[in-house]
């Protein structure tokens, strides 16, 4: 099931999109809940991570564009399509990695095709999540918020963008679950998410939240040529 906030002040609008979410989820048998928001702020406050939101950028409160610089300052990687009479700023969603713009009034041939696309790339991701043995119980997460996993002694620790924590199992059985999602080993310790490297030197290895991590001799040439092999592939 795939969950979309509809973000809209205008209540005629965040009804005509529902009823156009709700006709795509019957032509395409697809499982999708939607949510309303009357603003950005709302929105926020709500503190809902929807899969898909559609998002108005002209309201009061807090604007579309800002309400979507907070997601992703977050980490909250869900597909963001904006819907807005002005298309002149929407083009700028690239900022915000957007997946497209609809200009109102919407027509649901141009909503069907764009949001298909958006629903493909959610459903993608939510395939990539996994399960994770923690010490509370099993525990799911998407493969993209994980930067790296360290083993120490005898426990895994999974660095996030939300944070990290604990979890229980071995390097060998995490490497076989995440090296499909485009991971790979520096050394024996880290299991390092590729699409979150920043720089890599001589021995090291930098990765997004500034930890630095340590390359072995050993792994640098697997490391460098899974690096370099296009993402996905």
């Amino acid at each position: 099931m795939l969950r979309v906030a509809i973000v809209d002040d205008e209540a005629g609008v965040r009804g005509e999109l529902a009823g156009m979410v709700e006709r795509f989820a019957d032509e395409r048998g697809e499982q999708i809940v939607a949510s309303c928001y009357a603003d950005g702020k709302e929105f926020l406050a709500s503190g809902a991570t929807e899969d898909i939101v559609l998002l108005d950028i002209e309201m009061d409160q807090v604007n579309g564009m800002d309400a979507a610089r907070v997601l992703r300052k977050a980490g909250i990687t869900s597909e963001i399509i904006f819907v807005t009479n002005m298309a002149q700023y929407a083009i700028k969603g690239y900022e915000v990695s957007a997946i497209d713009f609809i200009v109102k009034p919407v027509r649901y041939t141009s909503f069907a095709f764009k949001f298909g696309r958006a629903v493909d790339a959610a459903s993608r991701k939510k395939r990539s999540r996994i399960s994770v043995e923690t010490r509370e119980g099993l525990r799911y997460i998407d493969t993209a918020e994980i930067i790296y996993v360290e083993v120490m002694g005898h426990k895994l620790i999974y660095h996030g963008l939300k944070g990290t924590f604990e979890a229980w199992g071995t390097m060998k059985d995490t490497c076989a679950a995440l090296e499909p999602f485009d991971f790979a080993l520096c050394n024996a310790c880290y299991l390092v998410n590729l699409s979150r490297v920043v720089n890599v030197g001589q021995d090291m290895v930098a990765v997004e939240g500034g930890d630095v991590l340590k390359m072995s001799r050993g792994r640098k040439k697997s490391f460098m040529d899974a690096l370099t092999k296009p993402l996905g592939s």
